[in-house]
C-alpha cells in the first residue's frame, strides 16, 4: 500500500497540518477580523507552503541526481546518499541501490560463469564483428590452431591458414565446411560451422571449429576393415579347397610315381610335369593364404593391455634386438634418449611392434649408392610435455605423392611389401590415444614421430 511508504506518510502529514492551519484560520475569521492574527496566520501558511515546496524540490533534485547516477552506472559510492538529509528518502535510495548492486553482481557472476564454460568447452569457439575484431577466442580454438601469439583480428589467423580465414569470412548462418590445416607436423581436418548474430544493432559472427581427423581416420580404417573382411572371406573360401585338393592330388601322383610299373595311363614325364604343376599351385595357394592372413590382422587389432612403462627401457631392448641385423647391413644406429622421462600407459608388445616396424622400414630405405648409413632413434618431451619417440634415417626418402598415402592399407613403395605395416602402426597408435606422423625429403631421409 502507498500509505505505508515513509515518504507518502510525510507528505500526508504536512498536507494535514496545512489543512488544519486553514481550518483554524477559518474559525478565527468567523469570530471576528483581527489584522495581526490574520497576518500571523498568513505567515504561518506561507512558511508551511514554502517548507513543503522546498522539501519536494529537494526530493525531486535528489531523485534526479539518483536517476543520473543509475544512468551513468556510478553505484560504487554512497556520497550522494550520505549527503541526503531526508532519512526516509536516503533509506529508499540505499534499498534501491543495494537491489541494483545485487542484481549486477548476480549478472556478472552469471556472465563469468558462462564465459568460463565457453572458454573451457572442448569445441573451439571464435566470435568477431564486421571489421574482423575478435571478441572471444577460447582455449580449445587456441589449441586447435596452435596460436601462442596474440590474436586481435581474424585476419591474424592467415599465418595458420589463409583458406581457413576465407572460410570464416564467407560462411553464412548454418554454413559448414571441412578445412585441412597443417599444424607443425600434424595434419588436422577442421569442421567449421558458422552462425551470424546481432547485438545492439551490431553484426557478429560465431564460428565453432572441431578437429575430426581422428574420427575420419577411424571411419576410413573401419571401411578398409569391412572391405578386407569381405575380400579375405571370399578369397579364402576359394583358395583353401584349391590348396587342399592340389596337395592331395600331388600326393597321389607321388605315390604312383614311387611304384615301378610297366606302364602308366599317363606318360611318366607328363606325370612329373603334372606333379610339379600341382606343387606350384599348392605353394602359391599357401602363399596367398599367408598373404590374406597378414591383411586379416588389420581387422583384428588387439585391444591394448595398458601398463605404466618406461619408454627408454623399451627402446634399449629393441636396439639390442635389432643390433645384429643392422650391423650385417652396415647401418650405424645412433641412440639419443632423454633421461628422467615420465612413464607412459601403453601396451608394451604392441608399441614394440610399431617401433621395430619403423626401424625395419628405415633399414630398407638405403640405396646401393649410400656410403654412410645412419639411423637415429631418440626419445624426449615435446612442447606440450608429451613423450615422443623419433626414428630418423638418411636414406633415399619418400616421394611427396607417396608420402600422403603411406598410412593407407595395401599401399607400399616396396616390391615385396604388403602395405599393412604402417597402417597397422597407425591403428595401434590410435588405440593408444597417440599419433604417428612422418616427414621426408627425397634424397635426404625420412623421420617418423610417435607421440603418446
Amino acid at each position: 500500500m502507498i500509505y505505508r511508504n515513509p515518504l507518502a506518510k510525510k507528505i500526508i502529514i504536512r498536507l494535514l497540518i496545512l489543512l488544519a492551519t486553514f481550518f483554524l484560520w477559518t474559525l478565527i475569521l468567523s469570530g471576528g477580523s483581527y489584522f495581526i492574527v490574520n497576518l500571523g496566520m498568513l505567515i504561518l501558511i506561507g512558511v508551511q507552503v514554502h517548507a513543503f515546496v522546498k522539501e519536494q524540490t529537494a526530493n525531486q533534485k535528489a531523485i534526479s541526481e539518483f536517476l543520473e547516477s543509475l544512468q551513468s552506472n556510478s553505484l560504487d559510492t554512497d556520497e550522494d546518499i550520505s549527503s541526503e538529509k531526508d532519512p526516509a528518502l536516503k533509506a529508499e535510495f540505499v534499498r534501491i541501490k543495494n537491489a541494483i548492486r545485487t542484481s549486477q553482481k548476480e549478472k556478472e557472476a552469471e556472465y563469468q560463469y558462462f564465459r568460463n564454460i565457453v572458454q573451457h568447452v572442448g569445441i573451439g569457439i571464435i566470435t568477431f564483428n564486421q571489421d574482423g575484431d575478435i571478441q572471444l577466442y577460447n582455449f580449445a580454438a587456441k589449441k586447435l590452431l596452435n596460436t601462442t601469439y596474440q590474436i586481435k583480428k581474424i585476419q591474424d589467423l592467415e599465418l595458420v591458414s589463409p583458406e581457413l580465414v576465407e572460410t570464416f569470412e564467407t560462411l553464412k548462418t548454418g554454413g559448414r565446411k571441412l578445412v585441412q590445416v597443417n599444424i607443425g607436423e600434424e595434419v588436422r581436418q577442421l569442421s567449421v560451422y558458422a552462425i551470424e548474430l546481432q547485438l545492439h544493432d551490431k553484426n557478429f559472427k560465431l564460428i565453432s571449429i572441431q578437429n575430426i581427423q581422428s574420427e575420419l581416420d577411424e571411419k576410413e580404417m573401419e571401411a578398409w576393415r569391412n572391405l578386407i573382411r569381405v575380400l579375405t572371406h571370399e578369397i579364402m573360401n576359394s583358395v583353401t579347397p584349391i590348396s587342399s585338393l592340389s596337395g592331395t592330388t600331388r600326393g597321389m601322383l607321388a605315390s604312383q610315381l614311387s611304384e615301378e610299373k610297366s606302364h602308366y595311363t599317363i606318360e611318366h614325364e607328363d606325370m612329373m610335369d603334372l606333379q610339379s604343376s600341382l606343387k606350384t599351385i599348392e605353394n602359391r595357394s599357401e602363399g596367398l593364404i599367408r598373404f590374406l592372413n597378414e591383411f586379416r590382422s588389420l581387422t583384428h587389432t588387439p585391444t591394448p593391455k595398458m601398463k605404466e612403462e618406461n619408454i627408454n627401457l623399451i627402446l634399449e631392448s629393441i636396439c639390442l634386438l635389432m643390433a645384429h641385423d643392422l650391423q650385417n647391413l652396415k647401418i650405424h644406429l645412433v641412440k639419443e634418449f632423454e633421461e628422467n622421462l615420465p612413464t607412459i600407459l601403453i601396451d608394451r608388445e604392441l608399441i614394440e611392434q610399431v617401433i621395430i616396424n619403423l626401424l625395419k622400414n628405415s633399414s630398407e630405405s638405403f640405396g646401393d649408392e649410400t656410403e654412410e648409413k645412419n639411423i637415429w632413434i631418440s626419445s624426449n618431451l615435446d612442447a606440450k610435455k608429451r613423450v615422443t619417440v623419433t626414428v630418423k634415417d638418411n636414406g633415399s626418402g619418400i616421394e611427396p605423392e607417396a608420402l600422403t598415402k603411406i598410412f593407407i592399407p595395401f599401399f607400399t613403395t616396396k616390391k615385396s611389401g604388403s602395405g599393412i605395416g604402417l597402417s597397422l602402426s597407425k591403428e595401434i597408435m590410435r588405440k593408444h590415444q597417440g599419433n604417428i606422423s612422418v616427414q621426408s625429403t627425397l634424397g635426404s631421409g625420412t623421420e617418423f614421430t610417435l607421440k603418446f
